[in-house]
């Protein structure tokens, strides 16, 4: 006669429902909270109300509560995929009903575009400042007026068209660009679910994360997209589309630059594995997409990366060197310094470890770039999110759940 399952184990999906229930509704009114003119959450608005703000981080942190609880009943036994998938879509799609939320990057990506479509110079040359008159310049990010595009040319070409889309209207281009968010953050949860051993976690896991939903389909961020690409990649790999997995590749470093961090890794998984790897599927998306950014850019593209290592030089309020200089005493030079030969360190026993055993721990080293990073910004959270979803690693899932709640309040105005 075999024992009865535990109460707590047989209500486990109930109660795995009801938290994502829950994470829904505490979401849709810290969206709301956006609303009135009065609130600061929106960059469209000109609101100094705080206590939008403070009703925001309540929503909010009841809504990541949650989720945690939400996640920790899924890994005791799952509900039916269906119904986390289908409250996973919800979930990320439920900021589209609200403005732009806590961030102008939808703006700046507009103005670095219409450098390139509209005044016909080049957007990793020439600043934003050298447009005062565009209708961007106004409302795009202040901090990056003076600096050239960091970002890789598959997202400058993609822009360019979106540029041309979207006319003059900010609205148009918010929308566009929150829709594309919102789009790559349900194929990370189809993908997720796809990959994960246990599926309907590994949905649930990115997919009912209201930070990500936030920053995604309320603030339009490329870091969706990019980690599509790369789940993309793995996805491929996985049912032996391997020259596809390297375009996918190509995809993803083509909008940023981080995704090498995970391809290193990979690459020395599969020299120690054995497994086949899509070189040629790589050269020939590599070649085309330089040639292009050639064509269209020049030399200049390549030096994408000066712009981002200012960028670097500079330390976000909720970056953790900057936390400990600010505790410590010590120079946020020498702190940033620190991280970087930590990282290095750690980085290294990453390889080795994926070289002795075959395991290429990709979310553990998305979290490690964040940890050792001076800029740390919110959304930069779907990377550790994204992987952690789809890896049996739980050192990395912790800390992937302890980076969201971490960055919660991080570019709310208050």
């Amino acid at each position: 006669m075999t024992a009865p399952e535990p109460w707590l184990l047989r209500r486990a999906p109930i109660v795995a429902l009801g938290a994502g229930a829950g994470t829904l509704a505490f979401l849709c009114l810290a969206v709301a909270a956006a609303h009135p003119e009065d609130s600061p959450l929106s960059p469209d608005h000109a609101g100094g109300n705080t206590s939008w703000s403070w009703l925001y981080l309540g929503a909010m942190s009841a809504a990541l509560a949650l989720y945690l609880l939400g996640t920790l009943a899924l890994a005791r036994r799952a509900p039916a995929l269906v119904a986390v998938i289908a409250l996973a879509v919800v979930i990320q799609l439920a900021p589209l009903a609200g403005p732009v939320l806590l961030s102008t990057d939808v703006y700046t990506y507009w103005d670095y575009a219409r450098i390139r479509a509209v005044h016909d110079a080049n957007p990793y040359v020439v600043p934003p400042s050298a447009f005062p008159g565009d209708p961007a310049y106004p409302v795009m990010g202040a901090d990056w007026r003076d600096t050239t595009t960091v970002y890789g040319p598959g997202f400058t070409l993609a822009s360019e068209g979106l540029a041309r889309v979207s006319g003059d209207s900010p609205s148009t281009t918010a929308w566009i660009y929150r829709g594309i968010a919102a789009a790559a953050m349900l194929a990370i949860v189809g993908l997720a679910a796809f990959l994960g051993r246990r599926r309907a976690l590994a949905a649930a896991f990115v997919g009912w994360n209201p930070l990500l939903a936030i920053h995604f389909a309320g603030g339009g961020h490329n870091d969706a997209l990019m980690m599509a690409f790369v789940l993309g990649a793995l996805a491929l790999a996985t049912v032996g589309r391997f020259q596809s997995a390297g375009v996918a590749w190509v995809g993803s470093i083509a909008i940023k630059w981080t995704p090498l961090v995970f391809l290193v890794l990979r690459g020395v998984e599969a020299r120690a594995t054995g497994r086949r790897v899509g070189h040629l599927g790589f050269a020939i998306a590599a070649a085309a997409l330089a040639g292009l950014a050639f064509w269209r850019y020049g030399v200049h593209w390549l030096g994408a990366i000066t712009p981002l290592a200012r960028n670097f030089e500079k330390q976000a309020v909720y970056s953790i060197p900057h936390r400990v200089s600010s505790v410590t005493g010590i120079s946020e030079h020498a702190a940033t310094v620190l991280f970087a030969a930590l990282f290095a360190v750690a980085y290294a026993w990453l390889l080795w470890t994926a070289w002795r055993k075959g395991r290429a721990r990709l979310a553990l080293s998305a979290c490690f770039v964040l940890l050792a990073s001076p800029w740390l910004v919110p959304w930069y959270a779907v990377w550790p999110v994204s992987l952690a979803a789809v890896e049996e690693d739980w050192l990395a899932k912790a800390l992937a759940l302890a980076l969201s709640a971490y960055l919660l309040r991080d570019a709310v105005p208050l």
